[in-house]
């Protein structure tokens, strides 16, 4: 008796749908949130950038023209970079909202984030490995904003798009 149970076990785990590696970016770093018009870059001598994206985006947490990089200083330090003209930001953090606003209102401007110590109001996380900008905002009162920029791989153009995910909770 208990070889059928192992075997109807084994059947009925075995035939269960495929994840797709969407399903899966999807389950790790939250639902579709935008496309944006990303570049890989060829330049390899520092300072240049690693990639940059740019969109026009109209999402609750950030707004306007935007545009998002990591870049190689001059030591080869990363650094990250978000640059717009007219850019919202809605992250739960009065500071950054309001710099990142009035930085950009009404003039192409960038802020450049050097800071690398984690677990603080916000984090950026570039991972070479898997392609993906994490953006982490920890507001006092509210749960944490994720916003995760996934870039595909450089193919026959340096020019991919990339996918935007957000999702919310606590994160350490």
């Amino acid at each position: 008796m208990y070889k059928y149970l192992i075997l109807l076990f084994l059947f009925l785990t075995a035939c269960g749908p495929e994840l797709t590696e969407e399903d899966i970016r999807q389950q790790e770093y939250g639902d579709f949130y935008a496309t944006m018009t990303c570049w890989w870059s060829s330049n390899q001598t520092p300072p240049t950038p690693i990639f940059w994206c740019d969109e026009n985006l109209e999402t609750e947490l950030i707004s306007g023209h935007v545009s998002m990089a990591v870049e190689k200083d001059i030591e080869g330090n990363n650094y990250f970079s978000i640059c717009g003209k007219n850019v919202n930001l809605n992250s739960g953090h009065t500071l950054h909202d309001t710099l990142i606003a009035s930085m950009t209102l009404g003039v192409y401007n960038c802020y450049d984030s050097y800071e690398r110590e984690l677990g603080n109001e916000f984090d950026w996380i570039w991972d070479e490995e898997s392609s993906t900008l994490q953006l982490i905002w920890r507001p006092k009162e509210e749960l944490h904003k994720v916003l995760t920029l996934f870039i595909p791989p450089e193919m026959d153009s340096p020019r991919v798009l990339g996918t935007v995910y957000y999702k919310t909770g606590t994160f350490n």
